[in-house]
């Protein structure tokens, strides 16, 4: 039988016999063995076991507001290329650093515009830019905020947006099954490619390589803890509007269950295998801000709460407790607005 969320009855039952046999589990296994010996499966199932940095050319550079930017062009080991802005303080003092990574959203015209602006946009970009701000962002432009502050901040366009956008919304499956016919998931390639623009960013002249985090929202939030679970790059991590248990996600109603965009967020390669609270458990001890709102229909209070529960207690067992921080906005629908920002970057500050 197949219901009207798509789901069949093969699928409930799955979905209802999970046991993750990758998970923590605190009454058997040592942490410091447990992660080390689940990282290196992860690595290994999601070809990610070798990094080499982005290379980077310069396609064009401004200053405003006291910010040095530069437009880049990155090129990957995979043979990929993107387009990617660079912002920093205006200063010769080195600074810490954040890899942003954008939403996902539905929205393709723009990728590291949602979360970087730069002078000189065109009109219609500038447009859309203004949009999708204003409905996610509280109309402010996270990581030029984050500048102002003293970070170095690098946004890259996922594959599906802005200079790599695609054919829309109902083209997602289509873009992840060609590339699942060669044995390659479309969250695999996010992944290494992120895992490249980290270390292309942490290299970098004047940055303090001993302050480096990621910081992403919704599609972005998910991308920010793997990254922080698998790259000892990262020293902290900022992910807003993406964690929830598998079981509790994969319930009636739930965007997980329409396919297309999932398809960014998932990894046949470990799935089945270990939950995303435990997956995002290999990034302890390193302090860790994971959020959503109480009202995110994405993602249900019930699903979020036992997420935070499981990842408290593995920071827990990491002697880690206070280095996370698990919290639901109350009021807050699927958007991360000024208010949540500050408090992300105070935080931040903090911990860096």
């Amino acid at each position: 039988m197949i219901d009207g969320d798509n789901m069949s009855s093969l699928a409930v039952r799955l979905r209802d016999a999970l046991s993750f046999g990758w998970n923590f589990d605190p009454a058997e296994d040592n942490f410091a063995a447990w992660r080390e010996r689940i990282r290196e499966r992860v690595r290994a199932a999601l070809d990610v076991e070798s990094i080499t940095p982005a290379q980077a050319s310069v396609v064009r550079e401004w200053n405003e507001d006291g910010c040095r930017g530069q437009e880049l062009q990155l090129r990957f080991s995979n043979g990929e290329t993107t387009g990617a802005y660079l912002l920093r303080p205006d200063n010769d003092v080195p600074t810490p650093a954040a890899l942003l990574l954008h939403d996902h959203g539905s929205f393709f015209s723009i990728g590291k515009e949602k979360l970087i602006r730069r002078p000189g946009e065109t009109a219609e970009i500038a447009a859309d830019i203004d949009h999708w701000t204003a409905k996610l962002y509280g109309g402010r432009h996270v990581g030029n905020e984050l500048a102002l502050r003293g970070y170095t901040v690098l946004c890259a366009d996922t594959l599906g947006w802005g200079s790599r956008k695609g054919n829309g919304y109902e083209a997602q499956q289509a873009l992840a099954a060609n590339l699942m016919q060669f044995g390659v998931s479309y969250a695999s390639v996010i992944l290494r490619e992120d895992m490249e623009a980290l270390a292309l960013l942490c290299r970098l002249p004047g940055i303090d390589a001993r302050r480096v985090a990621s910081f992403g929202y919704s599609m972005g939030g998910s991308r920010a803890w793997q990254l922080a679970a698998l790259s000892g790059d990262v020293k902290a991590c900022v992910a807003g509007g993406w964690m929830g248990t598998l079981q509790g996600l994969m319930q009636s109603g739930n965007n997980q269950l329409r396919g297309q965009s999932a398809f960014t967020m998932l990894h046949p390669e470990i799935a089945g295998k270990l939950d995303y609270p435990h997956f995002a458990g290999l990034a302890a001890p390193k302090p860790a801000l994971v959020f959503s709102g109480a009202e995110d229909r994405h993602f249900p209070k019930a699903t979020a709460l036992a997420a935070h529960e499981q990842m408290h207690a593995i920071w827990a067992a990491a002697d880690a407790a206070r280095s996370i921080e698990t919290r639901l906005w109350q009021g807050a629908a699927h958007a991360f607005p000024i208010d949540q920002q500050d408090h992300a970057m105070d935080w931040l500050a903090r911990v860096m």
